[in-house]
């Protein structure tokens, strides 16, 4: 009898042990932050998106998200929260490189995350010589707190240029000299983004296709666009007589071709002014 009520009374504190830990989660304020991870690295956390326009000639225009998530409770309602820009760390202007944020965001009903999205603009002049950035910062709302401060600010940082990348010298003898104009070109015509950064057997051929398709292109562009109607580009007077090439998406973003009467062929010309060969 004495065992008895013993594992009575201890059966009792741990019922009350366990009721009073279910209180503290269901009475915890729920919260929101920033839930960006590395792809490269899971367990290293990152806090900006990193993004060029340069990378897509047909865009003018494009969306990065913001991904959110909770801590706490997910609820069977709609529930509202906030995102500000902290205008003394953001370069970037409102209605010239992106859209104006909204007032308040959703996180769906019985949801834990959302993605939020911040439509970017990529036609400014300014975005060809240096990046711009937005700074967000997390705000509190009715039914949301913001209270790790570690995680609720991030970043977007883009532009519309390039910078050279380590694999350029590695297949330079093929590629030739670097310019940022001749980079854009490349990723335009060749059929890739980039080239192996270890000239491997394996990757060699491959890395030649890629190459040589873009000298074909410099060599013969109206040949190329001729060639390539899927590709998506043209060439076309410019209204002077001059012919340039582009994107029949984004036909703002032009590359002039000029005649050369020495051999009788056309040339792009880089940042520098000087012929792309």
């Amino acid at each position: 009898m004495k065992k008895i009520l013993i594992t009575g009374v201890f059966g009792l504190v741990c019922f009350s042990a366990c009721e009073k830990a279910v209180e503290q989660v269901y009475t915890s304020p729920d919260n929101i932050y920033f839930d960006f991870n590395d792809p490269e690295n899971e367990n290293e956390r990152i806090d900006s998106i990193g993004y060029s326009f340069a990378l897509y000639p047909e865009k003018g225009t494009d969306t990065v998200y913001l991904p959110v998530r909770i801590t706490g409770m997910r609820k069977s309602v709609d529930r509202a929260f906030r995102i500000t820009v902290i205008d003394t760390s953001t370069t970037a202007v409102a209605g010239v490189h992106y859209k104006a944020l909204e007032p308040e965001y959703i996180m769906p009903a019985d949801s834990g995350q959302v993605k939020v999205p911040v439509i970017l603009y990529g036609t400014d002049a300014l975005l060809l010589e240096q990046s711009v950035r937005i700074k967000f910062r997390l705000a509190s709302t009715a039914d949301f707190a913001v209270t790790n401060h570690s995680y609720d600010t991030a970043k977007v940082i883009f532009s519309n240029r390039l910078e050279q990348p380590v694999w350029w010298n590695v297949w330079a003898g093929e590629l030739g000299a670097y310019s940022r104009v001749k980079h854009e070109l490349f990723i335009r015509t060749s059929g890739t983004t980039e080239m192996p950064a270890t000239p491997s057997g394996e990757v060699v051929p491959m890395a030649l296709f890629y190459s040589r398709t873009f000298r074909s292109f410099l060599n013969d562009p109206f040949a190329w666009v001729a060639a390539n109607p899927g590709k998506g580009y043209t060439i076309a007077q410019d209204g002077t007589g001059k012919y340039e090439f582009f994107s029949i998406s984004n036909p703002d973003k032009t590359y002039p071709l000029e005649l050369n009467p020495a051999d009788n062929k056309y040339y792009f010309m880089d940042e520098n002014g000087n012929r792309i060969i």
